[in-house]
């Protein structure tokens, strides 16, 4: 899980650099999805000699690839959007927002009541939101335009997250259907084929491929940089995948989830060292050390 966690924080930095080539998000999402798909098949391929693989109950495991698919690909790309306009040690945190999301429509639909430590930890993550919303004044060395662009860019990226985390709590639990019914390693590879493929009509409705030739084969040495980017981001993806899939044969969904909630951590890390994103760095740190930890309350006590 904390491989997984790592994973994540790693691809979606990765995957926030190469956002910077604007408009060509679903074609990104299309190539990183399938690669990544490709390396877990041929890894699956020289374990089992085909890719050929059993379903102990076939209508469950379709099921879990059905909606497990589809609410990943609305959740990455409103990730995208999210990563091309706002900073990552921001976003990251409101991750753990999913922890709530689970929590509050048992409560009015299935009746179920969270524990005492669960409300406590409800209250720590809503601390640490607002925390990481506090309004502070701009520094002297920001351009008050700089500054207002800036607020705006990640309160519009947060709205778009907040997508992408409600669409998380739905697909943890149906991929892990997926992976109980086949293997931690067939499951993973066809989901991320078929994430992959969803993106081709987006491509083509988008016309991000009139772009593509532009970006791919009319830039030289920026081109290849561009590819091999691609790539990274999706042997990165695969790694997180099998990581948190092989965690969900081990242990139950609310633990594998609560270590994962560690993920904003290292992106904190990641975005202070790699994208210089310092501006009241101790704040963002304190909001994002409460978060988890309400989230981990939130998760093994309910």
């Amino acid at each position: 899980s904390i491989l997984g966690a790592f994973s994540q924080a790693m691809g979606m930095a990765i995957t926030k650099r190469i956002l910077q080539s604007k408009g060509l998000n679903n074609f990104i999402a299309f190539s990183s999805f399938i690669f990544g798909g490709f390396l877990l098949g041929t890894v699956f391929y020289f374990q089992n000699g085909n890719l050929v693989f059993e379903i102990n109950n076939v209508g469950k495991f379709w099921q879990g690839i059905f909606f497990g698919v589809s609410f990943n690909v609305l959740a990455v790309y409103f990730l995208y959007k999210a990563l091309s306009i706002a900073d990552l040690s921001y976003l990251m945190p409101f991750m753990v927002l999913t922890s709530i999301f689970i929590i509050i429509p048992a409560i009015f639909i299935l009746k179920e009541i969270p524990s005492i430590v669960g409300v406590i930890g409800i209250f720590v993550v809503v601390a640490g939101a607002i925390l990481m919303e506090f309004k502070k004044r701009r520094s002297a060395d920001e351009k008050p335009n700089d500054y207002e662009n800036k607020k705006k860019s990640n309160s519009r990226g947060l709205v778009y997250f907040l997508v992408t985390a409600a669409c998380y709590v739905v697909t943890s639990v149906y991929i892990k259907v997926a992976v109980i019914e086949s293997s931690p390693l067939a499951a993973s590879f066809l989901i991320n084929l078929l994430i992959g493929a969803s993106f081709i009509p987006l491509v083509f409705v988008s016309k991000e491929w009139l772009r593509i030739k532009e970006t791919i084969l009319l830039k030289g040495s920026e081109s290849r940089r561009f590819i091999m980017t691609l790539l990274l981001v999706g042997a990165v993806m695969s790694v997180e995948h099998i990581s948190i899939n092989s965690a969900f044969t081990l242990a139950d969904v609310s633990y594998v989830m609560a270590i994962k909630r560690t993920m904003p951590f290292f992106a904190f890390v990641i975005g202070y060292a790699y994208f210089k994103e310092r501006e009241h760095a101790k704040r963002k740190l304190m909001a994002t050390a409460l978060m988890i930890a309400g989230a981990i309350l939130i998760v093994l006590f309910n």
